[in-house]
């Protein structure tokens, strides 16, 4: 088999916040399982080599039960091959304001408005996008890839694709995939050399429906990564 008869290596990383909180909004559930996300992405022919999972993750003392959900989850990812890049939650204490009928904010400019408010310690995501940025780009600089999709809706990943040819890397596609709702279409837009939906139909091929609030069945677990066949993949450890 000559180097033009290769099958296209690919691949997929996934940011986990933009991607579970763009299915909860379109499809009323947040989960899928990376993996055959990462598979129904993938065109026929090509070859999945890499699946990356990156997230912030809830801090331990701060947020003990979500910090457990998303450990079982993501121990899910690590048996079917999925490498999950996790990065602590930075947490602020801040005020949120409680009154949903304040209105648009455009229409009340200069005006004093009384609001009801309450304290929280916020947890948020910081450098998910550029370590996803970084990631895709090392493996391109290596050529080890000769595709990458990106799975997120962050405007700041629109530079990926700019460096990626920038490095040299010229030969490799780089593709945008975004969870699409109902009655919405892709729109192609620069720079990305392709876009795709996660519609519907790749969610409902793809869901995840453990309830992660409680240890997961150890037999379900090994009956769930059978049932998928992750071990015939070809992604590398």
């Amino acid at each position: 088999m000559s180097i033009d008869d290769q099958p296209k290596r690919v691949g997929v990383f996934l940011d986990g916040q933009n991607v579970t909180i763009g299915a909860r909004h379109a499809f009323g559930h947040a989960n899928m399982h990376p993996l055959l996300v990462a598979r129904s992405l993938c065109e026929p022919g090509e070859l999945l080599v890499e699946v990356r999972y990156a997230t912030g993750i809830p801090a331990k003392d701060v947020d003990p039960e979500r910090n457990q959900i998303e450990r079982r989850r993501h121990d899910l990812m690590l048996a079917t091959d999925v490498v999950v890049l996790e990065r602590p939650l930075r947490y602020r204490w801040e005020w949120a304001i409680r009154d949903r009928s304040l209105g648009d904010p455009r229409d009340s400019k200069d005006q004093v408005r009384q609001a009801r408010v309450t304290s929280r310690n916020r947890g948020q995501e910081k450098g998910i996008d550029v370590w996803i940025a970084l990631d895709a780009l090392a493996m391109c600089v290596r050529a080890d890839l000769d595709k990458v999709i990106i799975a997120s809706a962050d405007s700041d990943l629109d530079l990926v694709p700019d460096y990626v040819h920038l490095v040299g890397a010229g030969d490799t596609e780089v593709v945008q995939a975004r969870v699409m709702a109902d009655g919405r279409e892709v729109q192609q837009r620069p720079p990305w050399d392709a876009v795709v939906a996660i519609d519907r139909a790749v969610f409902d091929r793809c869901r995840d429906d453990f309830d992660y609030r409680d240890r997961l069945d150890a037999d379900a677990v090994a009956a769930f990564v059978a049932s998928i066949g992750a071990e015939r993949d070809g992604i590398r450890d």
